[in-house]
C-alpha cells in the first residue's frame, strides 16, 4: 500500500493484536502432541469457561466463526428436525443458510436491519412451532451493529418451548456482557479474532448438558466438526486433528490479558469507546444506523452523495486505516467503526480525522 502511514484496524474482525499476542505468534512452534502444548491447551479452555461465565464443557477447533456456527447445526440436529432462526442481520441470515445447506427447513423470523429481536415476537413464533428443537440467535450482528437482549430472549424460549438456545457470540464475547449459565444459554459460539484479541483461526463452542443430550442423538453428517470426537480428546489435553498451534499459544496470552483487565473491565472499555464514537458521530451530524446499538461497533449512515466504498478505499490506500463498509444492500451507504478488543482511542481518533477530512471535501463541493 503506497503511502501507508500506519496499519490501523477499526474493522469488526480481525482486530488489532496486543504486543503479548504478537510475541506469542513469533515463538518457535510446538508439536501438538506434547505436554508443553497440553498445558497451554488446558489453560485456554479453562480460561474460556471463565469468559463464557459457564461451568459447561468448552470445545475448540481450528476454524472461523462460521465454522463454529456450522458445527452447532450438525451436532445438535437430525434430518427433519424443526429449528427456528431469529435474524437481525447478515449473520442471522447465515445461520438460516447453514441449516438449509444441511437439508433442514428452518422457521425464520427477522427484524428490519438495525432493530433488535423482540422476546414477545419470539414467544409467539414458538407457540406456533411447538416441535422446535433449537433456536438460533445472535448477541450482536456486525452487519448492523445491533445488540440483542439474550437474557430476555432465552427466557422467552424457556417459557414457551423445550428448545435449546444457541447463541452466536462470535463478535460479542469478552466485549459485551454475557452470562451463559445465568441467562440459560445452551450453546454459545465464538471465534478468536474479535473480542478475544487474537488472530483469526480458532472457533469455540460452550455446550450445556441439556444440549449435549441432542449431541448424543444428532444424525446430520459430520466428520471434522464432530463434537463427540473433540470431547473424547479433552482428557489428553488436545484436539483430534492438528490444531492451529500458534493461534492457541497466542490465545493463551490474550486470555491472560483479559483476566488481568477483568471481564467487567473489558466490557466497560468497549462501552466507553462506543460512547466516544457516538459522541463523535453526533458532533459531525452523522446518524447512527442501529436503533438498538451494540457496544462492539457503531454503524453510521453517510450523507447523501457520499460513496462510502470509494471513501474507505481511499483512506486505506492513503493512510493505512481500515474501516468497514456496509454489507449487502448497505454497501456504500453506511460505515462500520469497530471498538472491540485491543482497539484504542488513538486508533479511533486517527480514523475520525481521516473521515472528517473526506466528508469536509464533500460538504465543500
Amino acid at each position: 500500500m503506497t503511502g501507508t502511514k500506519k496499519n490501523i484496524m477499526l474493522t469488526p474482525g480481525p482486530t488489532p493484536l496486543p504486543p503479548e499476542v504478537l510475541a506469542a505468534l513469533s515463538r518457535p512452534i510446538l508439536h501438538h502432541r506434547t505436554e508443553a502444548f497440553g498445558e497451554i491447551f488446558q489453560f485456554v479452555l479453562d480460561a474460556m469457561r471463565r469468559v463464557y461465565m459457564t461451568k459447561n464443557r468448552v470445545l475448540m477447533a481450528s476454524a472461523s466463526g462460521t465454522g463454529a456456527m456450522e458445527s452447532a447445526v450438525v451436532n445438535l440436529l437430525s434430518p427433519g428436525d424443526e429449528a427456528l432462526v431469529y435474524s437481525t442481520g447478515a449473520f442471522g441470515d447465515r445461520f438460516a443458510a447453514i441449516l438449509k445447506a444441511h437439508g433442514l427447513s428452518p422457521t425464520v423470523i427477522s427484524e428490519e436491519w438495525g432493530h433488535a429481536a423482540k422476546a414477545d415476537k419470539l414467544a409467539a413464533a414458538l407457540k406456533q412451532h411447538q416441535k422446535t428443537k433449537a433456536v438460533f440467535l445472535q448477541q450482536t450482528d456486525t452487519s448492523t451493529g445491533v445488540l440483542n437482549d439474550i437474557k430476555a430472549l432465552a427466557a422467552a424460549v424457556r417459557a414457551n418451548s423445550d428448545a435449546i438456545v444457541v447463541v452466536d457470540a462470535v463478535s460479542s464475547l469478552a466485549a459485551e456482557e454475557f452470562h451463559m449459565d445465568d441467562w440459560g444459554v445452551d450453546v454459545a459460539l465464538t471465534a478468536s479474532q474479535k473480542g478475544l484479541m487474537n488472530a483469526p483461526g480458532l472457533a469455540f463452542a460452550a455446550i450445556s448438558e441439556r444440549a449435549w443430550t441432542l449431541v448424543q442423538s444428532a444424525r446430520l453428517p459430520k466428520f471434522y466438526f464432530d463434537w463427540k470426537t473433540y470431547d473424547k480428546s479433552l482428557k489428553a489435553r488436545e484436539t483430534p486433528y492438528t490444531p492451529a498451534v500458534a493461534m492457541v499459544a497466542a490465545q493463551a496470552e490474550a486470555l491472560k490479558l483479559i483476566e488481568k483487565i477483568s471481564l467487567k473491565g473489558m466490557w466497560k472499555r468497549t462501552a466507553v469507546l462506543a460512547d466516544y464514537t457516538r459522541a463523535w458521530a453526533r458532533k459531525n451530524g452523522l446518524e447512527l444506523f442501529a436503533t438498538d446499538p451494540a457496544h462492539i461497533l457503531t454503524g453510521v449512515r453517510l450523507p447523501d452523495g457520499v460513496d462510502g466504498s470509494s471513501m474507505l478505499a481511499e483512506i486505506l490506500r492513503e493512510e493505512g486505516i481500515s474501516i468497514a463498509d456496509g454489507q449487502l444492500n448497505l454497501k456504500g451507504k453506511i460505515i462500520r467503526i469497530a471498538h472491540m478488543g485491543y482497539i484504542s482511542k488513538p486508533d479511533l481518533d486517527a480514523g475520525f480525522a481521516a473521515l472528517e477530512k473526506r466528508l469536509a471535501k464533500v460538504q465543500a463541493a
